[in-house]
């Protein structure tokens, strides 16, 4: 019986390395969400010692924002993992997944689009 916790091979070692996996991913979040906020502040910083236009600082006000909902978001599907890893019942979404995504994407096309009309 030591052998198999030993090993990692027994059922016990599978759902440990699914809570490391699970914290691996939580991780992930935490360094999306921080990225976000950092590029949210330089865009900010930059915007505000180049021109007083504001927009940039609206941009990067949006990119904190959408950091902290990456933090909040990514800790959510972090726990609600966690507690299906450890009931045996498993269940996998993409919606986290998915608002971060089309909020970096809206993000970049409105961005995109001020810079095509401001003759960027």
């Amino acid at each position: 019986m030591s052998s198999e916790k030993g090993s990692g091979e027994g059922t016990g070692g599978t759902e440990a390395r699914e809570h490391l996996a699970n914290e691996r991913t939580l991780l992930a979040w935490v360094r999306t969400g921080v990225s976000l906020i950092s590029f949210g502040l330089v865009v900010e910083r930059i915007g505000a010692q180049i021109d007083s236009a504001g927009a940039s600082g609206l941009f990067g006000i949006a990119l904190a924002i959408l950091g902290c909902v990456a933090l909040v978001m990514g800790t959510f599907q972090f726990l609600r993992s966690r507690r299906g890893i450890a009931s045996g019942n498993f269940v996998s979404t993409a919606a986290a997944y998915m608002v971060v995504v089309a909020g970096s994407l809206a993000l970049a096309g409105v961005f995109i689009i001020y810079v095509l009309l401001s003759g960027g």
